[in-house]
């Protein structure tokens, strides 16, 4: 190919020698320069050939006299790249202190300035130097076209350092001129959340999403526990109602969402329009912590309430959290032999120390504060790790922590099945 080609340049080569050979002819042209008693002349071939002679001599020696200095400016940059590299693999081995040299160094190349400086930045992150992560920082503002990322990363140190309000005020502006980022925008959400404000953080969630910020799976969680938070922040049932309103179906489908609402639903004790939603939601798809959640809700009919979670029971005899609930919702009809059984259930299928402390509060509602006491006490220990110590039971007379037998589970099929919980 390469053969081919210098072919058609050594024919292309001929042709125009042969054409500017016939257009010359057999008159080469005539040249005359005179100024005062300097007379030159020439034909004109002999001229444009000088001329290209002379433009081409003086080329050369323009070349040989900056030769030295590219030889410099090459090698500078050659040094700037090793420095770079070697301050990269130096920062991800965990040797901060040494990459911030090397990057330094390599910062002062215009081509990698902007670059090292933000890994010499990450580098004096790692090594807890506030000083000197301020004066990196301000290098990098200086640095055309790198204020915004400056102004992000001094908002997440300031976030880092437990100062939501100063990460805020720096980042506000650039939301008001519509020039934040999306490393950006998550700062600035997790710093209303920090302040209290997650609400007003929820306009920034979905350009996270858009902006690949985290993988699809890390997205989901975050937008989840910022969801959760800025329900648990509604001061009043407009407020719940509104923003349960705002979300799509998705979203209220999950689980740490959907048990968020619930909490603060009976916080607010508006249960009945909650439960409703609830049930419906446990329908669709089921979730243990949401169970234990609908047994909070206060409602005007709490009989209402238990039949419906007895028939969930019908589908899911073995979930701990619906046999929470259905404790708590038996406690609150008084209808404490049932409680006790719902509840004795839910702690062989692990539901662990809100059972017990549903319990405390079942004995105390009975007028039984020696059991109640024992009950919150195998609570807190179970909070802390510890084990529960054993406890006879007011309606059963038995041990509280033997073993119940369990109901067997059949799918859809009405094929059995292990009970939820078990290996």
């Amino acid at each position: 190919m390469k053969g081919y080609r210098l072919l058609l340049i050594l024919l292309t080569l001929a042709l125009l020698a042969a054409v500017a050979a016939w257009a010359i002819g057999s008159d080469p042209g005539y040249l005359l320069i005179q100024r005062g008693a300097w007379t030159i002349e020439t034909s004109l071939v002999f001229a444009v050939l000088a001329t290209i002679v002379i433009g081409l001599t003086v080329a050369l020696l323009w070349w040989l006299a900056r030769w030295p200095l590219n030889a410099a400016a090459r090698r500078a940059q050659r040094r700037a790249q090793q420095q770079f590299e070697r301050g990269a693999l130096a920062l991800a081995e965990g040797r901060p202190q040494r990459a911030e040299n090397l990057l330094v160094g390599a910062s002062r190349r215009g081509e990698y300035r902007v670059a090292a400086l933000l890994a010499a930045y990450r580098a004096a992150r790692q090594r807890g130097e506030t000083r000197r992560e301020g004066e990196l920082l301000a290098r990098i503002a200086g640095q055309q076209g790198a204020e915004t990322a400056a102004t992000v990363l001094r908002a997440e140190a300031e976030l880092a350092d437990g100062r939501a309000g100063a990460a805020i005020e720096l980042l506000t502006p650039l939301d008001q001129a519509q020039r934040l980022p999306p490393a950006g925008a998550k700062v600035l959400i997790e710093a209303l959340a920090a302040r209290g404000r997650t609400r007003e953080a929820l306009v920034h969630v979905s350009r996270l999403r858009r902006g690949h910020v985290m993988s699809p799976a890390d997205y989901d969680r975050f937008e989840a526990r910022i969801l959760a938070q800025a329900l648990a922040e509604t001061s009043d049932a407009i407020n719940l109602k509104s923003l349960w309103a705002e979300l799509n179906r998705s979203q209220r489908r999950d689980p740490v969402i959907a048990t968020a609402y619930v909490k603060r639903a009976a916080q607010l004790k508006v249960g009945d329009e909650a439960a409703r939603e609830i049930e419906g939601l446990l329908r669709k798809q089921w979730s243990d912590p949401l169970a234990a959640a609908y047994g909070t809700l206060s409602a005007a009919d709490p009989g209402a309430r238990l039949k419906a979670a007895e028939g969930m029971l019908k589908q899911h005899p073995a979930s701990p959290g619906l046999l929470l609930a259905l404790g708590r919702l038996c406690c609150e009809s008084a209808l404490w032999g049932k409680a006790e059984d719902y509840l004795r259930r839910a702690l062989t299928g692990g539901a662990g120390a809100p059972a017990w402390e549903a319990l405390g509060d079942c004995f105390a509602a009975q007028s039984d504060p020696e059991r109640a006491s024992r009950a919150y006490a195998n609570a807190l220990a179970l909070a802390r790790g510890a084990e529960a110590q054993p406890l006879v039971g007011r309606a059963s007379r038995e041990d509280l922590l033997t073993p119940v037998t369990v109901a067997e589970e059949r799918d859809r099929h009405g094929v059995p099945r292990l009970p939820q919980g078990l290996p």
